[in-house]
């Protein structure tokens, strides 16, 4: 028995955001095993389960993440919204593979997922770490504004986290 799960397409003039397939997880391992990432259990098993946990919003009927796709049919990372029970808002997030960055792609395929969310969320959120300054660029060109204010996920603090407001009130 499948499931079926209805992810939409979105296109913009560079990029393709798609739903997942199994051959996008060896790129999110070789992501997951960089320090870039931030990722500290790079086995098969964490790996899986890290991947799945990025979609899984698509199968309890709220927005999940988004493969960014070049239009050459290259995949170079990931957008979309999440809201673990530790966030105690939606949070618009992206994930750009080695190699992939400067280029505007980050910027392009959020703005592309953020216009679809538009009408979906009351409020929406991004949760940056403080030294990640390509991440708050992306925030703040999208037009998101540093909220300090704004309640923490779990086991965060103000050291450790911004909250860039995209719209709405905690």
């Amino acid at each position: 028995m499948s499931v079926g799960v209805h992810i939409p397409t979105l296109e913009t003039e560079r990029l393709i955001l798609r739903g997942p397939t199994r051959a996008d997880l060896s790129a999110w391992a070789a992501f997951l095993s960089t320090p870039r990432s931030g990722f500290t259990d790079p086995t098969p098993r964490s790996t899986w389960q890290a991947f799945a946990s990025e979609f899984v919003g698509w199968v309890f009927d709220e927005p999940g993440h988004w493969m960014i796709q070049r239009r050459d049919g290259t995949v170079i990372g990931l957008t979309g919204f999440s809201q673990p029970t530790t966030y105690p808002e939606p949070e618009m997030g992206w994930v750009l593979y080695d190699g992939f960055e400067g280029q505007g792609y980050a910027t392009e395929a959020a703005r592309a997922a953020k216009a679809w969310a538009r009408d979906r969320f009351a409020s929406l959120v991004s949760y940056i770490a403080p030294d990640n300054a390509k991440s708050v660029a992306v925030a703040e060109r999208l037009g998101a504004k540093a909220d300090a204010a704004a309640p923490l996920p779990h086991e965060t603090t103000r050291a450790t986290c911004l909250v860039y407001r995209h719209w709405g009130a905690a």
